[in-house]
């Protein structure tokens, strides 16, 4: 991903000084407010208190990641915060977070939202990563420190490994036929293949990281995948609260958690059997 197009230094803040969730959130949304030119009518800061209310976005390792769909946007738009002396966020791990970036995303861009929210996460699984950003004290430092992160990141989807069979069951975790996990590479391929199909140019290069994907991932898997894509896109959707972002039927409180919790494992709606994601 060119992950430069949704991050800008002036939507970083590099040292937030806030005591609750409240104020990290409704600060995020007054530098985005403040960089970009919203719709009029449209109410950031409800959207995300609305998305947050449902469950927390605090992931854990330190991290939050506030987002909410926006129908009226016609981009991406993000914003960063960094919080030196930490807030209770109702994190994952219960622990403080010290780093916090929200997302804003047009419906329509579902998938590039989905991919760049996994990214985020992949990077920040890593204790010693948000540990090299806290760092950081300047907007420009952050800025370059996150981008450097989430590039290195990406490089591993390049490889081409050998496959291995698996098996698609919304029961039981599907094993990876690689080191990195089979969601991460089935949300990539969503978005690559989206901007394939939509571009005019470069396409050539589309087409390789796509078939370098597909590379990575299981026949079995595969075939779920291109007969979800076939008969009711989008074949990976995130799970929002207790909801199915596919299907938007309520899913069992113990599924949920093992998505949850197992964010590396791959999972399929018990009901519209596309693959689902926590985020």
């Amino acid at each position: 991903m060119e992950f430069d197009k949704y991050f800008n230094i002036k939507t970083i803040i590099p040292s937030l000084e806030a005591k609750t969730k409240q104020e990290v959130i409704s600060a995020l949304v007054e530098v985005i407010e403040k960089e970009n030119k919203i719709p009029e009518g449209v109410n950031i800061l409800s959207s995300i208190i609305e998305r947050e209310s449902v469950d927390s976005t605090g992931l854990g390792n330190g991290l939050a990641l506030p987002h909410a769909g926006i129908r009226d946007l016609n981009k991406i738009i993000t914003a960063v915060a960094r919080i030196p002396d930490g807030i209770d966020f109702v994190a994952q791990d219960r622990k403080p977070v010290f780093f916090s970036i929200m997302i804003c995303y047009p419906p329509s861009q579902n998938s590039v939202y989905l991919s760049l929210a996994a990214s985020i996460s992949k990077v920040f699984h890593k204790k010693e990563n948000i540990q090299a950003i806290m760092k950081q004290t300047t907007a420009k430092a952050i800025y370059e420190k996150l981008l450097e992160l989430l590039t290195k990141s990406d490089e591993p989807s390049k490889l081409i490994l050998p496959k291995k069979k698996t098996s698609v069951n919304e029961e039981q975790p599907v094993a990876s036929s690689s080191s990195i996990p089979e969601i991460h590479l089935l949300i990539r391929l969503q978005l690559h293949e989206e901007e394939l199909k939509n571009s005019t140019r470069g396409k050539k290069q589309l087409q390789q990281k796509v078939d370098n994907l597909r590379a990575l991932i299981s026949e079995r898997t595969l075939q779920h995948y291109d007969k979800l894509k076939a008969k009711r896109p989008p074949a990976v959707v995130p799970i929002e609260g207790d909801r199915c972002h596919g299907c938007y039927m309520t899913l069992h409180t113990d599924f949920v958690q093992r998505v949850r919790q197992e964010t590396d494992n791959l999972y399929t709606c018990p009901t519209c059997r596309r693959f689902v994601y926590w985020i």
